[in-house]
C-alpha cells in the first residue's frame, strides 16, 4: 500500500512539498507538473477535476483558498479516506503557519521552510492509512484516540488549576499519545483542533519543555496562540494553550508546583495502557479486541490486551487485531454514525428523516466482528470465529452497557 501527498501552488504549479508512505518511488518533477497540468486544463474549460482511477488506486485533486492544490495518490489501500486526509493536511498547514500565509503565497521558499515543522504530524496522518503500520497516535483519522482510566477526573482538576496559573484556556494530558484528561474548556475546540494539539504533544521528541506558535484552523486561523508542551514522565505530556506570558522559565516552576504531588497518580494511570480501559471491567475470553467510540466527542478507545498475559495462545497479533477493527469501522460500522459522513447540508437533512441502523456485523473464517450503537456511544467488537452470531449480539450489548455505566470511566 502506498500514499503520496503533493502540494503545489494553484496558479504557478510550483511544488511546495511531497510526502509519501509505502513502497512507491518518489514522484518526479515531471509527474507533478503533469498532474497539476491536468487540473489546470480542466479549470480552463470550467470543469472541476475531482479524482480519477488508476491501477489499484485513486488520484484526487483538492484546491484550498484558491492558492493551494493538494494532490493525493493512494494505491492498494482504503482510498475512501483520501479526501478526509487532504482536508486534515490543509488544516495542519493552517495550524503551523496560518491561513493568511497560505492565501497569499508571497514567498514560496519561506513557506516551504516553515511547513517542514508539519512533517512529523503529516507522517502520522499518512501512517493512519497504512494497514502494515499501526501508529500509536493515529489509528482512525477523524477520531481522537483516548485512554479511559479511573484517575481522569482527578487529573482534570489538576489540569484546570495548571491552566489557570499559566493564564491558559485549553489544556490536555496524554499518555503514549492517547488523550487521558482535558481542562473544562477543552470541549470548546473543534475536534480537529483538539486532534492537532494532541499530535503536537506526541511529536515532542523528548524535549522536556517547549513552546510553539500555532493557529487554530476553525477558531483562530489568522492569529497565533502559544502552545506549551511539558514532559511530566516518560511518554506523559501536558499541553496548554496560553498567551505570550508567563515566560517559559516561570511555566517550568508552575509545572513543579502543580504536578509534583501527582506523580503517583499519573503512574497509576499509565498502568491502564495498553488495555486502555479500567481493570475492573472484565471481558469474555472469546473477545479479542474492542473499539469504543464516543460519537458526540469524536473520541475512540482501542483495546486489544483485554485478558491476562497468561491467557492461552493468541490467534493473531495485537496490531492485526487493531487493523481488523479499524477496517471494520471504516468500511462498515461507520454507517451506524451518520454524523461522521462528509456530505452537504441538504443530504444530511434528508438522511436525518430516515431510520438509522443500530448494529452491523462481519463474519469470516478467521474472526467475526460486531458493532452496536446506543445513543452517543458505539462499540465495535472482535470475536473468535467460533462465536455464534446471536451470542455476539448479547456480548456486545453487555460490553457497551458496562462501558457506558461504569463509574470508573470519565471522558
Amino acid at each position: 500500500m502506498s500514499v503520496i501527498i503533493i502540494a503545489v501552488a494553484a496558479e504557478s504549479g510550483v511544488p511546495i512539498f511531497s510526502r509519501k508512505r509505502g513502497s512507491n518511488d518518489n514522484v518526479q518533477f515531471s509527474t507533478i507538473a503533469s498532474l497539476h497540468g491536468i487540473n489546470m486544463f480542466s479549470k480552463c474549460h470550467n470543469i472541476s477535476m475531482v479524482d480519477t482511477k488508476v491501477d489499484n488506486g485513486t488520484i484526487i485533486w483538492k484546491e484550498y483558498c484558491k492558492s493551494i492544490t493538494l494532490i493525493g495518490i493512494v494505491t492498494g489501500g482504503l482510498d475512501c479516506d483520501i479526501e478526509l486526509l487532504l482536508s486534515y493536511i490543509y488544516d495542519l498547514m493552517i495550524f503551523c503557519i496560518g491561513k493568511k500565509e497560505l492565501e497569499s503565497l508571497k514567498n514560496i521558499d519561506q513557506i516551504k521552510r516553515d511547513l517542514r515543522q508539519c512533517y512529523p504530524i503529516m507522517d502520522y496522518f499518512l501512517e493512519s492509512l497504512d494497514p502494515n503500520c499501526i501508529p500509536q497516535t493515529t489509528i482512525i483519522l477523524d477520531l481522537i484516540q483516548s485512554m479511559l482510566c479511573p484517575q481522569a477526573q482527578q487529573l482534570q482538576q489538576v489540569l484546570d488549576s495548571y491552566a489557570e496559573k499559566v493564564t491558559g484556556r485549553w489544556a490536555c494530558l496524554s499518555i503514549h499519545g492517547n488523550l487521558v484528561a482535558t481542562s473544562s474548556d477543552f470541549c470548546e475546540l473543534d475536534p480537529r483542533e483538539a486532534r492537532l494539539l494532541l499530535l503536537l504533544a506526541s511529536a515532542q521528541n523528548g524535549a522536556p519543555l517547549r513552546d510553539t506558535l500555532v493557529y487554530l484552523p476553525q477558531m483562530s486561523p489568522n492569529v497565533a496562540f502559544r502552545a506549551v508542551t511539558c514532559k511530566l514522565l516518560a511518554d506523559v505530556y501536558v499541553l496548554v494553550v496560553c498567551g505570550a506570558t508567563p515566560a517559559l522559565s516561570e511555566i517550568d516552576e508552575i509545572v513543579l508546583q502543580c504536578w509534583e504531588g501527582y506523580t503517583q497518580i499519573i503512574k497509576e494511570a499509565k498502568l491502564v495502557y495498553p488495555r486502555n480501559v479500567p481493570a475492573s471491567i472484565t471481558f469474555e475470553p472469546v473477545l479479542l479486541g474492542i473499539l469504543f467510540i464516543n460519537i458526540a466527542k469524536r473520541r475512540c478507545v482501542f483495546s486489544r490486551h483485554l485478558h491476562a498475559t497468561n491467557q492461552k495462545s493468541r490467534t493473531m497479533s495485537a496490531n492485526h487485531r487493531i487493523d481488523i477493527l479499524r477496517t471494520f469501522f471504516i468500511t462498515t460500522a461507520k454507517d451506524l454514525a451518520t454524523e461522521f459522513n462528509i456530505k452537504s447540508l441538504d443530504e444530511k437533512d434528508t438522511n436525518n428523516s430516515l431510520p438509522c441502523m443500530s448494529e452491523t456485523y462481519w463474519c469470516s473464517e478467521y474472526h467475526k466482528c460486531h458493532a452496536q450503537r446506543s445513543g452517543d456511544f458505539m462499540c465495535c467488537a472482535l470475536y473468535a470465529p467460533s462465536v455464534h452470531t446471536h451470542t455476539m449480539r448479547l456480548l456486545t450489548s453487555k460490553i457497551l452497557q458496562d462501558l457506558i455505566t461504569s463509574k470508573e470511566i470519565y471522558w
